[in-house]
């Protein structure tokens, strides 16, 4: 494992109205985006369609995907640049989590 590298989780919410055709190909492209750059252990959860504690742009729904990773920070980095970018995501987070967790998994 690089040094650089950390354990990544991010999250993300997708406006309600999308198909799930469409929802499949956004969780797709954003895997294959990580892949290309080099992440590892990457883990991808649709956890579906939740009713929101507040509106967010107008949508009272979303659904929630999360994302876990291994990768340094220029590749978080880019992912963000694309979820501000991409129209359809209307929330995201990013939290790093403690490395030390994935060794002890792994052993």
């Amino acid at each position: 494992m690089n040094p650089l590298d950390n354990l990544y989780e991010t999250f993300f919410i997708l406006k309600p109205d999308l198909t799930e055709e469409t929802t499949l190909n956004i969780i797709k492209k954003y895997q294959q985006m990580l892949i290309t750059n080099g992440c590892r252990d990457i883990l991808i959860y649709d956890r579906g369609r939740r009713h929101l504690s507040y509106p967010i742009q107008k949508y009272q729904d979303g659904i929630y995907i999360e994302c876990s990773y291994v990768a340094n920070k220029q590749i978080v980095s880019n992912l963000e640049k694309f979820f501000r970018i991409d129209d359809t995501v209307i929330r995201y987070l990013t939290i790093k989590t403690n490395s030390s967790f994935l060794v002890l998994e792994k052993q």
